[in-house]
């Protein structure tokens, strides 16, 4: 376990592992998982309270780091369905670095189960323009699925709610 500077709970510590190509990264408040169905498909799926600014900064880092290797674009799918709160520190960071990676991104999708959540999606996508929202886990796990099955960059979102 690792400390956490700027953590809310104590004790501030951070838990690593990586299993099956997976990240996974667990703080009290919450934990975060990184992976690729496909060399230009990214899932992440987050649990808990999203408060405080490192498991966006991890996330970023590891998207950029993907992004910067990818010689095409890449599909993003974020699986928020069990995030309880987007607070706009981690949502500034995590929009703010993502803004110059526009050109390397085909579609950016998120399912969500929180209003609080889509809130901050909402916001987010003013910035970013075309963040593709789902409420339903059977459509979202598809249109994953329809991105790894389809050649990079070439994937079309269907335009959701």
């Amino acid at each position: 376990m690792l400390p956490i500077a700027g953590c809310h709970n104590s004790p501030r510590m951070l838990a690593h592992s990586v299993v099956n190509g997976t990240r996974t990264w667990t703080t009290p408040n919450g934990e975060l998982r990184l992976w690729q169905p496909a060399p230009h498909v990214i899932v992440t799926r987050f649990k808990g309270s999203m408060y405080d600014a490192h498991l966006a900064h991890l996330a970023m880092v590891s998207i950029e780091g993907i992004l910067s290797s990818s010689p095409s674009k890449v599909d993003i799918f974020h699986d928020w369905e069990e995030m309880e709160l987007y607070a706009t520190e981690a949502r500034t960071i995590m929009t703010e670095r993502a803004v110059p990676l526009g050109p390397k991104i085909n579609s950016l999708s998120v399912l969500f189960g929180s209003k609080v959540v889509l809130m901050g999606v909402s916001l987010a996508s003013l910035k970013l323009g075309g963040i593709h929202t789902f409420t339903g886990r059977d459509e979202f796990e598809q249109v994953i699925r329809q991105a790894s099955e389809s050649r990079p960059g070439t994937y079309k979102p269907t335009l959701h709610g």
